[in-house]
């Protein structure tokens, strides 16, 4: 986490954006991709994400979610490269 001075956020950050990923791909197995448990986190992302600049000193920043995807670290592979990734 970096602290960035008033002045540069008025001047140069016009949104707030996360990356959400659910779990390592290079250790998951298809069975991760198919548990509902893991797709619960997004919607705490958002929450807090939203709840995080409505706090701040501008609640007026817009917030996007920047990337979404079901692994990081590549994927799984035969598995994330398969319809058995399109249950998200």
């Amino acid at each position: 986490m970096f602290i960035l001075s008033a002045e540069f956020v008025m001047t140069y950050v016009c949104v707030l954006f996360c990356d959400s990923y659910y779990f390592r791909g290079d250790t998951a197995s298809y069975k991760d991709y198919l548990n509902p448990a893991y797709f619960q986190d997004l919607a705490y992302t958002i929450d807090l994400l939203q709840s995080t600049v409505a706090g701040s000193k501008y609640p007026d920043l817009a917030t996007w979610i920047g990337e979404t995807s079901d692994a990081w670290h590549s994927g799984t592979a035969n598995v994330s490269d398969r319809f058995v990734s399109g249950f998200l």
